[in-house]
């Protein structure tokens, strides 16, 4: 379904996504100190840092089921004329990684901290790493629409059609 513009709740819920997954990179460091400890010794540590880092990525896979839901009830805008058919395929295929990846960072998070499992572990490194390269690319992309092409890429993102 194609509507004129994102909803307000939907830019919203855009931007928290991203605040909550800044957050989580910038403090996940502690995270990964934690579950190495817990790999050695196979004593949980829940510090502050630990406690919020599971926590917020409980949030940001809700978040995601619920911008899931919303862009299932509400659809999304129509690609820009101006793009090209790989354009909008890119496009299509890289928001489909990142709520992938908004749901599969969490669970495998908690596979690896719930059942010490290293190769879970692993696994939300690799995907981190995945999500880590697929907001460079967004965000360049976006940028280079809004800047360079002129096409108001993301003005579609902070002003809302409702």
């Amino acid at each position: 379904m194609s509507v004129s513009g994102y909803s307000r709740m939907q830019i919203r819920l855009h931007w928290a996504v991203a605040g909550l997954v800044v957050v989580q990179f910038l403090f996940a460091e502690g995270m990964s100190h934690a579950f190495g400890r817990m790999l050695e010794t196979g004593t949980q540590t829940f510090t502050l840092g630990v406690t919020l880092h599971i926590a917020l990525g409980l949030v940001i896979m809700v978040l995601a089921f619920w911008r899931i839901g919303l862009r299932m009830l509400h659809g999304v805008p129509a690609p820009d004329p101006g793009h090209s058919a790989a354009q909008v395929m890119a496009a299509r295929v890289t928001h489909g990684l990142f709520y992938l990846l908004m749901v599969l960072l969490p669970v495998s998070g908690m596979v690896a901290w719930s059942q010490g499992a290293a190769w879970a572990g692993g696994v939300h490194s690799a995907l981190r790493a995945a999500l880590l390269l697929l907001i460079v690319l967004h965000v360049g992309v976006a940028l280079i629409g809004q800047f360079v092409r002129k096409d108001g890429t993301m003005t579609r993102m902070v002003k809302p059609f409702d």
